[in-house]
């Protein structure tokens, strides 16, 4: 009969120390590296235990321990079925290969040196299974390539901070958080194609640094909850991923009617453009959405679409103007509208666009957020307009039009009326007006 029990490999070490599983059978006995690791202080090294202590140091015990379940109960029931298909007891080798196989530790384990992965090993597994789909979203959904592309951005920053300073589990700290969110907000000299270092790479946006971190943070979480790490410092409020309201802007129904009649007719390439502005300004969808309209979403009055980034279905009436572009391109696309372009090209193509308007040749206070401080700067607003804009301008306008916020939300596929909220760009006075109309609507009378 076989027995199956797990040991740390270094009883006594003050750290991380791997978790073997030892295999007992027929005279036979195999060491096979789990490819978990844990302090000994949350282990418990008694014969019927064998596994994490459940204790406040060590939330994740619960998941820890249900992983190595599954490891001993796979290793018992490989050993059962590679027995009956082999008519004889299996060697250590053949069984090895079999755990190998199924456990595919292989990924998580340097074979010759029989260890467990380094933070930056673990962390291009990590982004491997997010890639191959192996693991997915709290929903149960596939990473998208812009989130696999962020994961990628991540790991080559990590991969260059880490070159000053010892990246490991253990080294994740109050230190760690400090002197890499400031490398993140110092500005960069590198070289440029002579070789020469002249080009300065400004700093990340705080926004930005706050993206960066919640992903190591989530990084974190998973090697945490497979047995890798037991520093719980990134769970701290001093492990903090920052995220401030961006500015931004919206274009009145006005504005967006002045951009429908410039004339582009001698620039066919800014009119195409233009058009797709005017479409995610009058749907709300966006850029990847509004740029991806296929012939089948269109049924009679309405666009029938399926969000690329929450899978949300949402349902829209097409606005007059889209009409009118349909009718435009009607014999030249498959879909009647304008193809795509990049998102950063039409972007540059927007603002040569709006330049040209002259009710967006207006000043407007940029606020923003500089080495942690509040500051102003003063732009034209054409300067600020982008692809996002067409969808902020349809949420805000649709609102301030009376049309309730909860049934907007269907639309814009905003799940929360606080994040919709703070979505649309609606001043404290122009909240008041709406008030003060409404009241004056009112049946209701003061005597």
């Amino acid at each position: 009969m076989a027995k199956l029990n797990f040991y740390l490999r270094e009883k006594t070490k003050d750290g991380e120390t791997p978790i073997i599983l030892f295999v007992s059978f027929n005279s036979n006995r195999l060491k096979y590296p789990t490819g978990k690791v844990i302090h000994p202080k949350f282990w418990n090294d008694q014969k019927d235990k064998q596994q994490a202590r459940e204790v406040k140091e060590f939330p994740l015990a619960s998941i820890f321990n249900k992983n190595l379940k599954y490891i001993k109960g796979t290793a018992e029931k490989e050993l059962e079925l590679l027995t009956n298909e082999l008519q004889r007891p299996p060697s250590t080798e053949e069984l090895k290969k079999r755990l190998d196989e199924v456990l595919n530790p292989s990924e998580a384990i340097t074979e010759e040196e029989n260890r467990p992965p380094t933070f930056l090993e673990l962390f291009k597994r990590f982004i491997k299974e997010s890639e191959e789909g192996t693991r997915l979203t709290p929903s149960g959904k596939r990473f998208d390539k812009r989130t696999i592309f962020k994961y990628n951005t991540v790991y080559k920053i990590l991969e260059k901070f880490g070159k000053g300073y010892r990246l490991s589990f253990e080294t994740i700290d109050k230190n760690f958080y400090t002197k890499f969110v400031e490398s993140l907000n110092k500005e960069q000299t590198v070289k440029n194609e002579s070789g020469k270092k002249e080009v300065v790479k400004k700093s990340y946006a705080l926004n930005t640094v706050g993206k960066y971190v919640q992903v190591l943070k989530t990084f974190l979480t998973y090697a945490t909850e497979n047995g890798y790490n037991s520093n719980l410092f990134f769970k701290s409020k001093q492990f903090k991923a920052h995220k401030v309201p961006g500015f931004s802007i919206y274009l009145t129904e006005s504005e967006i009617q002045d951009v429908y009649k410039l004339d582009l007719t001698d620039k066919p390439y800014l009119e195409r453009v233009r058009d797709l502005f005017i479409i995610g300004c009058w749907t709300g969808l966006r850029f990847s959405d509004f740029t991806s309209i296929k012939p089948e979403n269109v049924q009679g009055d309405f666009l029938h679409i399926k969000t690329f980034k929450t899978g949300e279905s949402v349902i829209i009436p097409i606005h007059t103007y889209i009409r009118k572009i349909m009718a435009k391109y009607e014999d030249k696309y498959p879909n009647s509208l304008p193809p795509a372009i990049s998102n950063q090209k039409m972007n540059d193509y927007l603002k040569e666009i709006a330049k040209q308007v002259d009710s967006l040749k207006v000043p407007v206070e940029v606020e923003g957020i500089k080495g942690g401080l509040k500051v102003t700067s003063t732009k034209y607003k054409w300067e600020l307009v982008t692809t996002h804009t067409a969808r902020r301008s349809f949420a805000t306008n649709v609102y301030k039009s009376g049309f309730p916020a909860i049934s907007l939300m269907k639309i814009t596929g905003h799940r929360t009326e606080k994040s919709f909220l703070l979505y649309i760009k609606v001043t404290p006075e122009e909240n008041a007006h709406k008030l003060l109309e409404h009241w004056n609507k009112s049946v209701l009378k003061v005597s």
